[in-house]
């Protein structure tokens, strides 16, 4: 006889622990300071949850009582579960809280009144997080297991009995169309469909399965170790969301010094969801296993895309596809078949319930013991969810075609970036405030074009002005410009189309709403294509004014070099044009480098004169001088202007211990039409230019040149790394001076920069600069320093060489003899940091911390600044790592953090 099955979530632990106590769990954390593996065995894991579960009742919350648990760690998260759950409690686990400050106080406030109490397990950062709201039942974790210690209770003790239809787990919606909804789940959760904390945990707890919980960042940081964990821990089942099979295709896809390494023979299915997955990248994405895997024939190539929502427990719809054999037919792999239990319909979204032919698209509606029991504390929220025979409204719009259930839409008020969810409504309440928008006649709509992997939107609104009138393209022009940048500064994208449409043309319901779904149709029918063509006109009209032909032969050729980085016809280019403005990145200017030099024969045109030269006229008249006069050393201006629109007070950013500013390129972006942004680049990579010798020098040499650049204050100064202190140090001297600083922003370093008793290693200087150079990782850098430090400077680099990728290699215009140099600069400013002491006070200072600093920053060394600061610093985390902070994946969200901060300081 086959033993029982588990009844309750809690019966599953202590079933799976008698079976298979031995078994293991395994986390890798954020942190890339440690990157082994923690692991602790199901038996000691339960002993763990079991004596924290007991600990919890010390808090002497009524049974039932929710518990939000606002955690980090995979491990801490898990064990959190588990405690409430035993400890007869009901967890609801909390995604990382906004950055905006009002934002964050509502939502918290709202889930203070939605629960009728407040009670939150968290870290000493995230109850920082929460001190601006009363009333709280803040508990900290490190309390928790400080209490757990005293206990050692029975293997099998639980607080109470739980009956099935209990409420077991809360979790929050993403609150895209409001604040967060509570969904709650039973202990009649199935186990086979749940994604997160069930569907990658509690599931395979069933069949006795190890397992191990990477955090994102420790991945994205280093896509290969994804491959490299498959090898070394022969994993069976993965789960990677879209975004990332896309970015690990794109990264890995041309690493020719990569093909045959990795045993992938253990990989039998990659478990795919969060968003659509485009064919084409499915198949890309098999490509790069095949040619990275060691025997390509023992490698299954099975990804198993699904749908699923908070309210059906995630994944109740999967299609496990053999890409290896299977032809793909449709743009999307198909999300599939619903599981045993589930059931699937297309009905009309006019009445949600005529059911819709094969192959016909409508909204796709579920039914099953999987959904939810309800929203909790919300009847109304709960009752319109479902129609009659149970059937629950997912918002979606979809087909099913024999039996097998694709997407084609979005009901749902969200958009979804790289798997990450934003509210259609905040970004449209912010819209509706650009100065040329008819107030309530604006609606941004999800919008997929044909082979884009990520999910974009369209803007449609009516201007305040009119569209034939005299002034109209310099109008619409201002009002383009502005949604492009709230877009931006929001959701981290800029709008595929803005559509204006004239009020009386912009018709809306009788409830006085834009239908979204009814505009994104009249746009694929082509109706809008007058307004669109309308807009053209005026827009080029709007950039005719300015327009000035390139009329020397050099204007010309870079025109040409121009047209071809962004995709323009050549005529479109004017010798007005600012190579930042028009949307460039740090790997644009290098392919303008080295197409400059290409064309013009010459040896050098040095990247940091392309940064202060962006405008065509300007750059072509600096080759002209090149091609004149040859290269030759010019006086040093520590100042770089990145972005120069705007008219609010400018931000100063100074460069981290590399030396270079290139890293500041995708932050400047977001400032565009805001206020300028300058980078301070360091003394020594122009030929004759010495490196500087003290930090007291550098200091005085940067705040001579941003006065010149900004005569009074008040200042805004930032600066990354060790960026950070010389920020600080600008700051005094303006000071001393009677001068305002009213920023000084400090992101990831603490006032001691290096310890005395440091000895300057050249080693160290050249794997820190390489990996902030993405040349090499955290993992590789410690594995070759204990190796490279006996050889002589030439083998070390001619070693790192043969280690780097060519493409990132040739991306950067690096030669051994540039990277030799670049690292004696680093070497310099090391020297610097290890002589330098801090002393004095500034105004006030905001500290951002870096993610893998979260939980540690008071004892990690950036709590020091607090003796440095006379009112109280602030401490931020950002997402990122240390060396990553600023790189493509964490940039977006960088700046919404650090724009928060920016502006509480009225800036």
């Amino acid at each position: 006889m086959s033993p029982a099955l588990p009844v309750t979530l809690n019966d599953v632990l202590s079933q799976v622990v008698e079976r298979y106590p031995s078994h293991e769990l395994s986390f890798i954390t954020s942190s890339t300071h440690n990157s082994s593996i923690k692991v602790k065995t199901f038996s000691s894991f339960n002993q763990y949850v079991r004596n924290l579960a007991r600990a919890m009742l010390e808090w002497q919350k009524p049974a039932g009582s929710v518990i939000v648990i606002y955690l980090i760690e995979h491990e801490d998260n898990m064990a959190a579960i588990w405690a409430c759950l035993i400890a007869g409690y009901v967890p609801c686990l909390q995604p990382a809280l906004s950055a905006q400050q009002a934002h964050k106080d509502g939502h918290v406030a709202h889930i203070k009144n939605l629960f009728s109490s407040a009670n939150w397990l968290t870290t000493e950062a995230g109850a920082e997080q929460l001190n601006s709201i009363d009333g709280l039942g803040v508990h900290l974790l490190s309390d928790l297991k400080t209490s757990s210690s005293n206990y050692n209770v029975p293997a099998d003790w639980v607080a109470r009995n739980v009956q099935l239809d209990d409420d077991a787990i809360v979790f929050l919606t993403s609150g895209s169309t409001g604040f967060s909804k509570a969904v709650v789940h039973t202990h009649r959760v199935g186990l086979d469909h749940v994604a997160g904390s069930l569907e990658m945990h509690m599931a395979p707890l069933l069949f006795g399965t190890s397992q191990i919980h990477v955090h994102a960042s420790a991945i994205l940081s280093d896509p290969l170790r994804y491959l490299r964990l498959i090898d070394e821990k022969c994993i069976n089942i993965t789960f990677s969301p879209g975004f990332f099979i896309a970015k690990l295709t794109r990264d890995l896809e041309k690493r020719s010094d990569l093909i045959g390494t990795f045993d992938l023979s253990s990989l039998k299915c990659i478990c795919t969801g969060g968003e659509a997955v485009l064919s084409t990248t499915a198949q890309s994405f098999v490509a790069v296993l095949k040619n990275l895997a060691r025997d390509p024939s023992k490698v299954s190539f099975i990804i198993s895309s699904g749908f699923g929502m908070t309210e059906t427990c995630a994944g109740c719809i999967y299609e496990p596809i053999d890409l290896a054999t299977t032809e793909l037919k449709h743009e999307f792999l198909d999300l599939g078949r619903p599981i045993r239990g589930c059931e699937m319909r297309i009905v009309s979204p006019e009445d949600s319930k005529t059911v819709r032919a094969d192959g016909e698209s409508g909204e796709l509606q579920v039914r099953g013991p999987m959904l939810f029991v309800r929203y909790y504390n919300n009847t109304e929220a709960t009752s319109s969810s479902f129609v009659e025979g149970g059937w629950y409204r997912t918002g979606d719009v979809g087909i099913i075609e024999n039996g097998v259930m694709r997407l084609s839409g979005r009901i749902k008020d969200t958009i979804i970036v790289h798997g990450v969810s934003y509210g259609i409504p905040e970004l449209e309440f912010h819209l509706q405030t650009v100065e040329g928008v008819t107030h309530s006649f604006l609606a941004a709509a999800p919008y997929r074009a044909d082979g884009q992997e990520t999910e974009g939107f369209i803007i449609f609104y009516s201007p305040t002005f009119d569209l034939n009138g005299e002034h109209a393209s310099t109008n619409l022009f201002a009002t383009h410009c502005a949604i492009r940048d709230i877009s931006v500064k929001m959701i981290t994208l800029s709008p595929q189309f803005i559509i204006p449409i004239p009020i009386n043309q912009m018709e809306k319901s009788t409830l006085g709403k834009l239908s979204r779904a009814r505009l994104v149709s009249l746009f694929k029918q082509s109706e809008l294509a007058k307004h669109i063509a309308r807009a053209e006109e005026l827009l080029s009209e709007a950039r005719g004014a300015s327009f000035v032909n390139p009329s020397t032969e050099t204007e010309k050729a870079l025109a040409k070099i121009y047209a071809m980085i962004f995709n323009l016809e050549e005529h479109d280019v004017s010798a007005s044009d600012n190579f930042f403005d028009m949307g460039s990145t740090s790997i644009d200017v290098i392919r303008l480098k080295r197409e400059g030099e290409a064309h013009f024969g010459l040896p050098e045109i040095s990247v940091i004169q392309i940064l202060k030269h962006p405008v065509l006229s300007s750059l072509a008249n600096y080759v002209n001088s090149l091609l004149s006069k040859g290269i030759q050393a010019e006086e040093y201006d520590p100042i770089v202007p990145l972005q120069l629109t705007g008219n609010k007070t400018p931000l100063f950013f100074v460069h981290p211990g590399g030396g270079d500013v290139l890293i500041y390129i995708n932050l400047a972006k977001y400032f565009q039409n805001e206020r300028p942004f300058y980078a301070l680049r360091s003394r020594g990579f122009e030929p004759g230019h010495s490196v500087f010798t003290s930090v007291d020098e550098m200091a005085t040499c940067y705040a001579a040149a941003v006065k010149r650049t900004q005569p009074t204050g008040p200042y805004a100064l930032a600066g990354y790394s060790f960026g950070g202190v010389v920020a600080f140090e600008i700051a005094k001297r303006f000071e001393a001076m009677g001068d305002e600083v009213r920023f000084i922003g400090v992101v990831d370093t603490g006032p001691h920069l290096v310890d005395h008793t440091f000895k300057v290693d050249w080693t160290y200087c050249v794997l820190t600069l390489c990996l902030f150079l993405d040349i090499v990782t955290k993992d590789v850098a410690d594995d070759l320093a204990p190796s490279l430090r006996p050889l002589s400077r030439k083998e070390q680099i001619e070693v790192i060489w043969k280690r780097s990728p060519p493409g990132r290699l040739l991306e950067l215009q690096l030669t051994s003899d540039k990277l030799d140099h670049w690292v004696d600069i680093a070497y310099s400013i090391l020297g610097c940091a290890k002589d330098y002491d801090p002393s004095g006070s500034a105004a006030a200072l905001d500290i951002f911390v870096s993610f893998e600093r979260k939980d540690d920053w008071p004892t990690n060394g950036l709590k020091p600044w607090d003796a440095f600061s006379r009112e109280q610093a602030t401490y931020t985390v950002v997402p990122g790592l240390h060396h990553n902070i600023l790189d493509f994946d964490h940039i977006p969200q960088f700046q919404k953090v650090f724009r928060t901060r920016f502006e509480a300081r009225g800036l």
